[in-house]
C-alpha cells in the first residue's frame, strides 16, 4: 500500500463521516435505540425506514434503477423531516447533490431556527 492509496482511504472515510454523522445525530436526538446502525452499509436503510414508520418493503425500490433509489430517498426523508417538525418537502431537495447535505446538516443541527450545540 502506496502513499497515494493511503490518502484515498482517508479522504473516503472522511467523506463517510460527513454523510453519515447527520444520520446519526438525527436518530439520536429522536431518541432511536439503534442510532449507531447509521454507520453501517444497508443497515442504515433500515434505520431509515423505521425512523421513517415505513415498511422495510420500501427497501425493494432500490432494485428498480434510477427511479427507485430515487423515489425512496424522497419516500424516507419526507417522512423523516416530518417527523422532526420541519416541513416534508425538503425530502424533496434530498436528490439533489450537494443539497442534500445541506438538508441532513440543517434537519440534524437546527432546531426552530436556533443552531443545536
Amino acid at each position: 500500500m502506496n502513499g497515494n492509496s493511503s490518502g484515498v482511504i482517508l479522504l473516503e472515510l472522511i467523506v463517510y463521516i460527513i454523510e453519515t454523522l447527520p444520520l446519526f445525530v438525527i436518530a439520536r436526538r429522536s431518541a432511536h435505540p439503534l442510532a449507531w446502525l447509521a454507520w453501517i452499509p444497508f443497515a442504515n436503510f433500515w434505520l431509515m425506514c423505521d425512523m421513517a414508520d415505513m415498511s422495510l418493503a420500501w427497501i425493494l425500490l432500490i432494485l428498480i434503477p434510477f427511479i427507485g433509489g430515487a423515489i425512496l430517498t424522497i419516500m424516507l426523508w419526507m417522512r423523516i423531516v416530518e417527523n422532526t417538525n420541519k416541513p416534508s418537502w425538503l425530502g424533496i431537495l434530498m436528490i439533489i447533490p450537494v443539497v442534500n447535505l445541506a438538508i441532513m446538516y440543517y434537519v440534524a443541527f437546527v432546531d426552530n431556527g436556533n443552531l443545536i450545540g
